[in-house]
């Protein structure tokens, strides 16, 4: 008589979620700056997952890569904050740095669309309006503020018929060498 003996199966080792790994791989991909908030906090919330299902049935790998993670997700996150704080700084509040002689051309560029809105309005009404908003009032979307941050300065004649148009640049005061004016441009008829 012969004795077969069935192979007891023996569970297979418990491996670590799958989430430790998403984990890992969102927390480095949160150094991406245009979603790295998004992808950082959700690198945070499946590590913490992780970690949880880890300590809860006890399973011996995944801990660092969840914890890694975490504290990449953190730092994409902070990353993020930083580049876009930088820009902002950088782009309107320091008075030098990458961006400060193109304060000037952008106002420029502002200025000479305002100025055309301006001229549409003259056609339309006959005279130039007596402020900004009676420009935006009519529906015409003029700016009104340079990248410093300073309203335009915008003064129109008595009889309506001219005006003056400026901005005051990043000093803030009128008349000064910083003033950034419209870029006209005359035509003259064909003679």
């Amino acid at each position: 008589m012969e004795t077969t003996t069935t192979p007891v199966e023996q569970p297979a080792p418990k491996q670590a979620p799958g989430l430790s790994t998403t984990s890992f791989v969102l927390g480095i991909i949160s150094f991406i700056p245009l979603v790295g908030v998004l992808l950082g906090v959700l690198a945070i919330i499946f590590g913490g997952i992780a970690l949880r299902t880890i300590k809860k049935e006890n399973i011996p790998a995944g801990k660092k890569r969840s914890i890694i993670g975490i504290v990449l997700g953190a730092l994409g996150i902070a990353f993020t904050f930083a580049v876009y704080g930088s820009l902002f700084y950088f782009g309107f509040v320091a008075e030098n740095g990458p961006f400060a002689e193109m304060r000037g051309e952008l106002s420029e560029q502002m200025l000479t669309q305002d100025a055309g809105l301006l001229e549409l309005y003259k056609n339309k009404h006959g005279v130039y309006p007596g402020s900004y908003d009676e420009l935006r009032e009519d529906g015409f979307q003029a700016m009104g503020f340079d990248h410093y941050m300073n309203e335009f300065h915008y003064e129109v004649s008595e009889d309506g018929l001219s005006y003056e148009l400026r901005s005051l640049g990043q000093d803030g005061e009128y008349g000064t060498e910083d003033d950034v004016f419209p870029n006209t441009v005359t035509t003259t008829p064909n003679d």
